[in-house]
């Protein structure tokens, strides 16, 4: 029999199986008849198959036969069915395809709709069965059904799951353990799901169609392959484990092919991991950075192993990616699937340009590599003071801005004069809607940010105020500021013999010390800081220029032999004298 020419009536006609009755007009029934079993002429092909998701809409088999005949010389049409049962049974029991609805003599029987049939009659989802079917002809309620033989075929089930659009990577495997909120997000490509990430030795994990949710559809239970490095949990939630060597592996789960594939991602010379000594950033993203040019790409400051961060200015339209070398090699990281800002990285070959609208404002960039993620955050650099302890509350009149700490995203400083008596608070903008103070107005030196005003010590006098807005602090100190260097012969932090002294009746910082001809660096200091030049200012044309986010500043030298150096911060200016 040509099965060509089945499928191609197969093309238009639509095959729906169920197991409801429907019933035909009966004709008399004969007194006497002869039965003429169906013969097969088109037996299973397909005899060992596993089913497939992909596959659904794909002819698992194709079956045909001779017509069968209950009686001679009547003309009564005949009608058949499929019966499925477990292979070695007697079809006491079985399920059944076609029942009372086709007089044709083939069939052809999709890997969906076999399926759809196994799982409504209790058989189990990525199981493997041996089963047998056999052809019924009938035509009479009076009259006895005729049976082909037998024919033994397996068939493995697919569960079938909704082909998600999203997946998400979760589990004590990976670097967010079960935090479901921080589930790593992979690139889904019509029911194939891609990561890349760290994965731990003989830990569990899972996936998940979304972050924080509790569904549990795309457990072990919904793939019928895993490499040899995966097994199934066997725990109620029917986690995998990971057992393979722990590294940083490319994941694969595709829900079309019910398999899942974890393994090391190679491209060219290199096999990808996370824990490199050197990255850098390559793109159009920055008006004074040469574009797309990577023998001067910008590098990251490795803050840990695998995590990498920058600060960088972003222009609306900006592109970027990050590379592993200098030039155009063979590491190379982007968005994961293409072009976009999802926060998910991805290798070369399988990745596009980071894209982001920054404004010409200034970032910092945290790449983890270990994790497979990316993260652009704001610097805010901007923070102002307002207060009757500080001015008065009228931000028309009172102009304090913070000078934002380098490379500490949220931690600002400032050394302001401060009435005997009042208060202050905090604001990112000069208006009210945003503004903060402290948890209490009792006199301290450090406080909890919240909502009330920030008392004042209750002296007049200068006063250092630093805020850390990722711990939520507020400090108030005397000011400690130093000059360091060539000038005192000491790189030292904090150095007694070079710190300023605070002169409160005079309303000035004055330090008188012998220096050495060279550029004069000077800096405030505050335990919550980690380097003097994150804080650092010079006097310039009179006026103290703080470098904040900046780069490093114009320098500035001076006379070798005794120097009075004068600050006043009430009025943002300075002096250097040769005594």
């Amino acid at each position: 029999m040509n099965k060509i020419k089945y499928l191609l009536i197969a093309l238009i006609v639509v095959f729906i199986y169920s197991c409801e009755k429907d019933y035909f007009d009966d004709p008399p029934a004969p007194s006497t008849y002869n039965n003429v079993v169906p013969e097969i002429v088109d037996s299973i092909d397909n005899t060992t198959a596993t089913l497939l998701k992909l596959n659904e809409s794909v002819a698992w088999d194709t079956l045909a036969w001779k017509p069968a005949q209950l009686y001679e010389g009547q003309g009564l049409v005949t009608h058949y069915s499929i019966q499925v049962t477990d292979l070695g049974g007697d079809f006491s029991t079985y399920m059944e395809f076609e029942n009372s609805t086709t007089s044709d003599t083939f069939i052809i029987i999709t890997e969906g709709n076999l399926n759809t049939e196994l799982l409504a009659n209790g058989y189990g989802p990525v199981q493997t069965y041996d089963l047998q079917l056999r052809i019924k002809s009938f035509v009479h309620n009076d009259l006895d059904s005729v049976f082909t033989e037998s024919l033994p075929f397996t068939v493995t089930t697919y569960m079938d799951v909704p082909i998600s659009e999203t997946m998400y990577i979760y589990g004590s495997a990976t670097t967010v353990d079960w935090d479901a909120s921080e589930a790593l997000l992979m690139y889904s490509d019509n029911g194939v799901h891609t990561g890349f990430t760290y994965l731990e030795n003989n830990m569990k994990f899972r996936f998940l169609k979304a972050q924080d949710t509790l569904d549990n559809t795309y457990n072990s239970g919904s793939l019928i392959t895993y490499s040899s490095n995966v097994s199934a949990a066997g725990d109620n939630m029917k986690n995998f484990v990971f057992t393979g060597t722990s590294g940083w592996y490319k994941i694969e789960a595709n829900y079309l092919t019910s398999m899942l594939t974890i393994e090391e991602y190679v491209f060219g010379a290199e096999t990808y991991t996370y824990d490199y000594d050197n990255l850098y950033i390559v793109g159009d993203y920055d008006p004074s950075v040469s574009a797309w040019d990577a023998n001067n790409a910008v590098a990251f400051t490795k803050e840990s192993e695998g995590i990498f961060t920058i600060q960088a200015t972003l222009k609306d339209g900006a592109a970027f990616k990050f590379i592993g070398q200098q030039s155009w090699g063979d590491l190379d990281w982007g968005n994961l699937g293409g072009d976009g800002n999802t926060g998910t990285i991805g290798p070369k070959g399988y990745n596009g340009n980071i894209q982001y609208d920054g404004g010409e404002k200034l970032f910092e960039i945290t790449v983890n590599l270990k994790q497979g993620t990316y993260v652009i955050e704001e610097i805010k650099t901007e923070l102002y003071m307002i207060g009757d302890g500080v001015g008065d509350w009228d931000w028309g009149n009172t102009d304090l801005p913070m000078i934002p700490v380098h490379s500490h995203q949220n931690l600002f400083w400032k050394i302001v004069w401060m009435n005997a008596s009042g208060g202050f608070k905090f604001a990112p903008e000069k208006a009210w809607g945003q503004d903060f103070g402290s948890d209490t107005e009792v006199v301290s030196e450090e406080y909890n940010i919240g909502t009330k005003n920030v008392p004042v010590p209750g002296t007049a006098g200068y006063y250092m105020v630093v805020v850390d807005l990722d711990a939520n602090k507020i400090s108030v100190t005397e000011p400690d500021v130093y000059l360091i260097g060539n000038t005192v012969g000491s790189w030292d932090t904090a150095n007694p013999d070079a710190k300023f002294t605070v002169d409160n009746t005079n309303q000035v910082l004055t330090l008188t010390k012998d220096l050495v001809a060279d550029e004069i660096r000077m800096y405030a200091w505050h335990s919550y800081f980690t380097d003097w030049w994150q804080s650092e200012f010079i006097i310039l044309s009179g006026n103290i220029e703080f470098r904040g986010t900046g780069p490093d500043q114009t320098r500035v030298s001076v006379t070798a032999g005794s120097n009075t150096v004068e600050l006043d911060f009430i009025n943002g200016t300075g002096s250097i004298t040769v005594n």
